[in-house]
């Protein structure tokens, strides 16, 4: 009985070839087998390649294409910023199989030839040392270009299905260790070829993003479309500087983390004001009516008083009785002031609301108050803090038995978090260039982004379970108001 070949017809009927149809179903182990061999290869080929490389374009080559690479870095601090070490597994394939000499790009001269990459250089000048692994992997991967992928499923430990976000191409990749860390709706940028039927991930940046990134990525696409019918691997060749500048920009949000604003937009800053003033009582007349949610009587409440029934200490909110981020919450708190017999400690979370109250309490108090330090507590030094502090498990438990204790705390949340969501539709997103999710998802590429951050929020894991499934509950109520699939 005759073997069906890889290339031949598939016997099912489906027209496609055999390797591109049932032979997965058929011959599973034998498609690993198979893919362990090219892995073997590549993995030696790379070797003889980076040898030949240095051979041809001499010993300084490898630092030109990583210049190129990086997108020729302005400054000696970009340059010192860079963990070559991290960035060197993404950095060699590009190197061997897509970098191209040119004179016009380096102020060092190089000896090898212009517009040839390593591989094809290799490939026609050591044919004899080729096998025929070696060359299917040449022919494949040479001039591949690098893009940014979506994850869309994952068998763990096996595979990847990936779609180019640029092409709309799909690609399935055996691939062990990645598939172990990603998740659907992961982004990673690299290089995806298919060599003789079998999907390889040859080169994937060490930093995979979250659904909400892809907005980013969606803009550059619409550069990319402008003036092309179609985005094909010569475009993206094209547009290779532009591409690889979008990962390292990401890269560098991701490293740095997000920036942590209060409710006014400011920068988080913790600053402690210190006075010392005449008395607690004295004080506390001039400033009470700092906080708008209380009453004095109400403050008073919970003061501390002497023998005589003086107030000596007490502590307030300073608030406003709006809040500018969230609707359906009655008051933003701005700082906290404790007043101590002799002594004001007030708290704030930003230089600019800082400023804002040492104004108040001098205005207030006058020259009976005399102003002691601003102590600045940086935010990597209160995160330390904190986690010396119950580990995140004992928080949750513990916001767990809080909420069942308290059915109303439960209630305003949901609320809270019902109310941001009905008015997040109509709200300018910075993410979507200014644009409200209603406006955008009257776009093909809209709708791709809106789905991304609903994505980014259905998939996280949250402060804590109860908030965690209320905004993935409201995230889903969102789809369907936006008329999104599920």
């Amino acid at each position: 009985m005759k073997t069906t070949g890889r290339n031949d017809p598939c016997p099912c009927g489906s027209g496609k070839k055999y390797k591109k149809c049932c032979l997965n179903k058929t011959a599973g182990p034998s498609l690993e087998l198979y893919y362990e061999r090219l892995s073997r290869a590549y993995d030696n080929l790379v070797d003889r390649l980076m040898s030949y490389g240095k051979g041809v374009f001499g010993p300084e080559a490898v630092a030109v294409a990583m210049d190129e690479f990086l997108v020729w870095p302005e400054t000696e601090e970009d340059v010192d910023e860079v963990d070559y070490k991290r960035l060197f597994p993404t950095f060699v394939p590009w190197f061997l199989f897509n970098w191209e000499y040119d004179p016009l790009e380096t102020e060092i001269e190089l000896p090898g030839p212009q517009g040839r990459t390593v591989a094809e250089l290799y490939a026609e000048h050591r044919a004899l040392r080729l096998d025929t692994l070696e060359r299917l992997l040449i022919e494949a991967v040479n001039r591949k270009p690098f893009s940014f992928y979506d994850v869309v499923s994952v068998d763990k430990g096996k595979a990847v299905q990936l779609k180019d976000l640029f092409t709309g191409k799909a690609v399935h990749v055996l691939e062990r260790s990645a598939s172990q860390v990603l998740q659907p709706g992961d982004v990673i940028f690299g290089n995806a070829a298919t060599v003789d039927g079998v999907g390889m991930l040859i080169a994937a940046g060490m930093t995979f993003f979250p659904p909400d990134r892809k907005p980013a990525i969606i803009e550059l696409r619409k550069r990319l479309q402008s003036g092309n019918r179609v985005i094909d691997d010569e475009v993206l060749h094209d547009w290779d500087a532009e591409i690889r500048q979008l990962y390292f920009d990401l890269e560098r949000e991701m490293m740095a983390g997000p920036m942590l604003c209060n409710t006014d937009g400011h920068r988080l800053e913790f600053h402690r004001l210190i006075y010392e003033i005449p008395s607690a009582e004295k004080a506390f007349e001039k400033l009470h009516d700092l906080c708008h949610s209380r009453t004095r009587e109400e403050l008073e409440e919970d003061a501390d008083r002497d023998e005589s029934g003086r107030v000596i200490g007490l502590e307030f909110p300073w608030d406003r009785l709006e809040f500018k981020g969230v609707r359906g919450v009655p008051n933003t708190v701005l700082g906290r002031i404790r007043l101590d017999d002799r002594r004001l400690i007030a708290e704030v979370n930003s230089a600019e609301r800082a400023e804002m109250l040492r104004r108040e309490i001098d205005r207030r108090l006058g020259p009976n108050a005399r102003f002691m330090a601003d102590e600045i507590q940086s935010l990597k030094a209160l995160l330390h803090k904190e986690s010396a502090g119950p580990s995140s498990e004992d928080a949750s438990r513990k916001h767990k038995e809080v909420m069942e204790q308290h059915p109303e705390a439960r209630a305003l949340i949901e609320e809270m978090l019902c109310t941001h969501w009905e008015h997040w539709i109509d709200e300018p997103i910075p993410a979507l260039h200014g644009k409200t999710p209603r406006e955008a998802v009257r776009t093909a590429d809209g709708r791709e982004a809106v789905e991304a951050l609903l994505q980014n929020v259905e998939r996280s894991p949250g402060a804590d379970p109860f908030t965690a499934e209320l905004n993935r509950r409201e995230a889903r109520r969102v789809r369907r108001l936006l008329g999104l699939s599920p």
